[in-house]
């Protein structure tokens, strides 16, 4: 080899060596623009920790002091992170203490409220806020919690479906998108935080997801309004306070699929942006969490029984043909039967699972890609109007093979007219109703919750046929294993953008410029559509507000102020599916 050569070489390697030690830089640059972004927020929490009392200490207040508030919106969603939020325990209802100078620029007003619930079309669970001058908080006497709060109502509390995809999961993705701004945690790691609920609903029996979240017990509304006879006051005058210094109000609706028709019939969300990469992330935490030490080396079906009503009524019979066609062990679990943590487990290591349409099949979004899911209905009750399952069934990603059954033969079902009428009763109704209701060959569209002719039907009894049963199992089954050679596609999400730039311009008028490049790992995947994600967020945390966007760049013209600093985070989607954590570049002239 000539010295021409060698000299060429050692050139190469030197270079290369200077590359991997600048992206390496690069990359701790960020991590430090990350936790710098944050000091300035962590480091006026601190002076008002200084000023306010432990979390357990009352005291007169003493001092002024005033609300502030950074929000997120889109067309979906509206979450607020307040600074010095403050609940009034006597008339249940939220205080806002403005600065009359500083107001003019906040994103909150009467007309622009967080919903504490996230079901899409529904209204009734808007945050209940009242606005004082900052001028009579020195006029109350406050407990201050200094625990990053989460505050939500759980939308019903006693259904595991509403559980995990009106509360847990949208509760993940919001914790880990404001945490994760603050500091790069590990990804099942708990967070450090507490939740507060201010529905009514007691504990219930799944308080224990909700704990799996956080380092600390979850707070009720009673607890709260409880705290001044805790500390042997009575609430007399409405000068008792419990303020927040640091509280995000609502949760992000992004991991959403399904809308339960409380304007019209209920189907999936038209515009849902969930991904499988989000779901997988939720139980995977979950299943981290729970103190389950099973190990199942064979195959096994799992069969969600029902024990008080819409019951499989020949569920033994169903169970020894799936044995004797297929040679794999059934597992019949129900609520009844088991824990909540052995039905996840279960279900974790399943091949596949079966069920009478009802809430333990949200379940499925714990199953194996490559497992199948099939759901039963009873007559009268069409597969095509309620699809919250096979909408998760069908997020692309997760791999989960989808099967319908709808029995379709009247003489195979056991109604129950004497029933309850919120479990289907009809003796409420007049007996023209009723006879119409019971001859109904498909249930008409309806809005929720409490139709009729729906609740009847719903609540019935089935005498299923195995042998179509057994031939959707052998279909879903053979597609499994198509599906099998596919499942860590969900895994393939884009890396962090590259080279994230912003510039504020004054001409005319002020305008923002932002620009990025495409992620280093876009190379080499496989896909349909990539967007970017961009935030914009005013740096006294007064307002945000997120873009979407396929291009490179992002100019913004609208309330941009040239004398105002400003921080863009940014990160790649593709195909719905997106690196957990935003990068962050500081803005200002």
């Amino acid at each position: 080899m000539s010295l021409h050569m060698i000299t060429h070489a050692v050139m190469f390697a030197v270079i290369a060596t200077l590359v991997k030690k600048y992206l390496q830089i690069l990359y701790q640059l960020d991590d430090l623009q990350d936790r710098c972004l944050y000091a300035e927020w962590e480091h006026s929490n601190k002076a008002d920790l200084n000023t306010h009392k432990t979390q357990d200490e009352s005291q007169k207040s003493n001092m002024k002091f005033n609300s502030f508030e950074t929000c997120q919106s889109n067309l979906k969603t509206h979450v607020c992170h307040f600074k010095n939020l403050c609940y009034q325990p006597k008339e249940n209802l939220f205080v806002y203490f403005y600065n009359k100078d500083e107001i003019k620029y906040s994103s909150i007003n009467r007309n622009n409220i967080p919903s504490l619930s996230t079901p899409a079309d529904f209204t009734g669970h808007k945050l209940p806020l009242t606005f004082l001058s900052e001028n009579f908080s020195s006029q109350f006497s406050v407990r201050w919690i200094n625990k990053t709060s989460y505050i939500f109502n759980r939308f019903k509390s006693d259904n595991l479906m509403h559980v995990i995809h009106d509360d847990l999961l949208p509760l993940h993705f919001t914790m880990k998108h404001f945490e994760n701004l603050k500091l790069k945690m590990a990804a099942l790691d708990k967070f450090d935080a507490q939740i507060v609920f201010m529905d009514d609903w007691p504990p219930g029996d799944y308080r224990a997801l909700y704990e799996l979240f956080t380092n600390y017990q979850p707070q009720y509304k009673i607890d709260l309004q409880g705290i001044e006879q805790q500390h042997g006051k009575e609430v007399q005058d409405g000068r008792e306070l419990v303020c927040f210094s640091s509280a995000i109000v609502g949760l992000l609706t992004d991991t959403l699929w399904y809308n339960y028709g409380f304007i019209g019939p209920q189907g999936p969300i038209l515009d849902s942006t969930v991904n499988a990469h989000q779901i997988k992330s939720t139980s995977n935490f979950i299943l981290h969490h729970l103190d389950s030490n099973a190990q199942h080396s064979i195959d096994f079906i799992v069969l969600i029984s029902r024990k008080e009503n819409r019951k499989i009524m020949n569920e033994d019979d169903l169970v020894k043909a799936i044995l004797q066609e297929f040679s794999m062990k059934v597992v019949t679990i129900s609520s009844e039967t088991h824990s909540l943590t052995d039905m996840i487990t279960l279900v974790s290591n399943a091949k596949g699972v079966i069920g009478m349409h009802g809430s333990l099949l949200i379940l499925a979004m714990f199953l194996k890609p490559g497992s199948f899911l099939i759901e039963l209905f009873p007559y009268a009750v069409s597969p095509v109007q309620y699809t919250p399952y096979k909408t998760l069934a069908n997020i692309k990603g997760l791999e989960i093979n989808y099967a319908s059954w709808e029995n379709t033969d009247q003489k195979s079902t056991v109604s129950h007219i004497d029933y309850p009428s919120e479990h289907g009763g009809l003796m409420h109704l007049q007996s023209e109703v009723q006879k119409e209701i019971i001859n109904q060959e498909k249930v008409p569209k309806h809005l929720c919750c409490d139709d009729p002719s729906w609740l009847y039907h719903i609540y019935q009894d089935t005498f299923v046929d195995i042998s179509a049963i057994l031939n959707l199992i052998k279909i879903v089954m053979k597609s499994g294993k198509i599906a099998n050679t596919r499942h860590f596609a969900y895994l393939e999400t884009p890396s962090e953008v590259r080279n994230l730039n912003c510039k504020l311009i004054k001409e005319q008028t002020c305008s923002l410029n932002i620009s990025w490049e495409i992620p280093w790992n876009m190379q080499f995947l496989t896909f349909d559509k990539l967007n970017y994600e961009i935030i914009l967020e005013e740096s006294r945390a007064e307002a945000s507000v997120k873009y979407v966007t396929d291009k490179l760049k992002l100019e913004i013209h609208d309330r941009i102020d040239c004398e105002k600093d400003y921080i863009v985070w940014g990160k790649a989607v593709v195909d719905g599916m997106s690196h957990d954590n935003y990068i962050s570049k500081d803005c200002h002239n």
